[in-house]
């Protein structure tokens, strides 16, 4: 088991290193690491390896700071297929993040010839060479504080030119949690987050847009290795964004990642 990890537990609170730090604010962490956090959370609340999560939205309510943070979890629904729970994130006794996981009990079925395919687009992850987000997307910035952008390993399938649109294979060469296999959903849950990025439109004068919610919806957990994203910015004149993104592992298709975003005109909701 790898000794870099994003969060140390102690006792009720999950404390973060440096490797889950953001690049906007050295303060701050990259939602990435949080999302993972959550769906560790809600996989323990749920306990049930029966049923498999297909859904985890998280609101961002305030920017997450590098600080020790604490877990709440709420049953919000148990069925016979099916179990909604709900977990709260909070530093200070204040909330950060608000997120809902639905898990669903598979039953096998026979997929007809008429349904509709969906091929990996993507070329492989092992033709493709290592790229520093910090290099892609930030310029190779001096100064950048370390973090998860530095942290996760980078393939690009296509060129990320910061136009609102690209594909790049990811995976994390640390532990979410001490002590603590990572599982597919932990990944896939961090993965998503970097749509935003992987998708990142450049508005000049270095001006990006940020996520402030990650929905993501699972057809299947991924399995291990990399994960690919394909991603899409689309910007209205109002200032309003909204990123569509589709997760794939070496088989094919695992889900879908939509973001609400907005231009960061400062580090603040």
């Amino acid at each position: 088991m790898s000794e870099a990890v994003l969060f140390e537990r102690r006792d009720e609170e999950y404390l973060p290193t440096e490797l889950a730090g953001s690049p906007w604010h050295p303060a701050m962490l990259h939602g990435g690491a949080p999302a993972a956090l959550m769906a560790y959370g809600l996989e323990q609340a749920v306990a049930n390896p029966a049923l498999q999560p297909t859904r985890l939205t998280i609101d961002l309510v305030r920017p997450i700071p590098k600080a020790p943070l604490r877990m709440s979890t709420r049953n919000l629904r148990t069925g016979k297929r099916i179990v909604l729970q709900e977990i709260t994130l909070s530093a200070d006794d204040k909330p950060v993040a608000i997120a809902t996981g639905l898990f669903i009990q598979p039953h096998p079925v026979t997929v007809p010839d008429y349904a509709p395919r969906h091929p990996l687009p993507l070329p492989a992850p092992d033709t493709l060479q290592d790229v520093s987000f910090r290099d892609v997307l930030f310029s190779g910035k001096d100064g950048m504080p370390p973090g998860l952008h530095t942290t996760i390993q980078m393939r690009p399938a296509s060129g990320l030119r910061e136009q609102g649109q690209g594909a790049a294979w990811l995976r994390l060469p640390a532990n979410i949690l001490a002590d603590t296999a990572n599982s597919p959903f932990m990944l896939a849950a961090l993965t998503s987050d970097f749509s935003n990025g992987v998708g990142q439109l450049s508005l000049g004068n270095n001006q990006g847009t940020i996520n402030a919610d990650i929905s993501l919806q699972l057809l299947r957990l991924p399995q291990p290795g990399w994960i690919g994203i394909d991603a899409r910015t689309w910007l209205q004149d109002n200032g309003l964004a909204m990123v569509q993104a589709q997760l794939y592992d070496g088989v094919g298709l695992i889900g879908q990642v939509t973001q609400s975003a907005m231009p960061m005109l400062e580090y603040s909701r």
